[in-house]
């Protein structure tokens, strides 16, 4: 079993380099990308069911996907889903014929009391600029800024709400991306009728199919 306080003077540690890395993230352009991955997680006979979908780029359709499923090292801490879920995820991700260019993580990102959520994790051990969606907040505190509603956590801008299908989205840094473009990015993988961003909505089918 993970020891809980190291786990957490981990994700201090990580969290504080992801911050200082903040400035130097890129902009990216759905279409100078050629995968998407979206990823998620469910339990099944105390297993956690890691998977991942591999999404072309520019027509975000579904090319395949992997799954991988790993007894959890820790019970659920809030704030810890990382060490939980992310060993089956990133599994799951490694075992895809082609490596994903972003990888979308249901989930949060620098939103996080350490700023080392779960898709900064996954996307910090894979080198692989990420994205945080989630349905709820956890963590920093919402502003207007310049009419945008937006996540400001550790002093910096980490994230942004947005509305869509009647759900609301808390947006947030991983890794590697800047937020204009990870909101820019989520917002053109949103289609009418689905409420998740279409490489979620993908995993979230299977996971889902997966744990019956």
């Amino acid at each position: 079993m993970i020891d809980v306080e190291r786990a957490k003077k981990l994700q201090k540690l990580l969290g504080e380099r992801a911050l200082r890395e903040l400035d130097e993230y890129p902009d990216l352009d759905l279409s100078e990308l050629t995968y998407v991955s979206g990823v998620d997680a469910s339990y099944s006979r105390n297993e956690v069911i890691g998977v991942a979908v591999l999404l072309d780029a520019r027509l975000l359709k579904l090319i395949t996907y992997s799954t991988s499923r790993k007894k959890p090292q820790i019970p659920y801490i809030p704030g810890l889903l990382a060490f939980r879920e992310a060993p089956a995820v990133i599994s799951a991700l490694i075992k895809l014929p082609e490596k994903p260019d972003l990888i979308v993580v249901d989930g949060h990102g620098l939103s996080h009391p350490r700023a080392f959520g779960i898709a900064t994790h996954i996307g910090l051990v894979l080198k692989t600029a990420s994205i945080g969606v989630a349905k709820k907040p956890l963590y920093g505190e919402l502003k207007f800024i310049e009419g945008k509603e937006l996540i400001v956590a550790h002093g910096r801008t980490v994230g942004a709400l947005i509305k869509h299908e009647g759900t609301k989205l808390y947006v947030s840094i991983g890794y590697g991306v800047s937020l204009r473009s990870a909101v820019k990015l989520i917002e053109c993988m949103l289609k009418p009728g689905v409420k998740l961003p279409l490489p979620i909505h993908e995993a979230d089918g299977i996971s889902k199919r997966l744990r019956l």
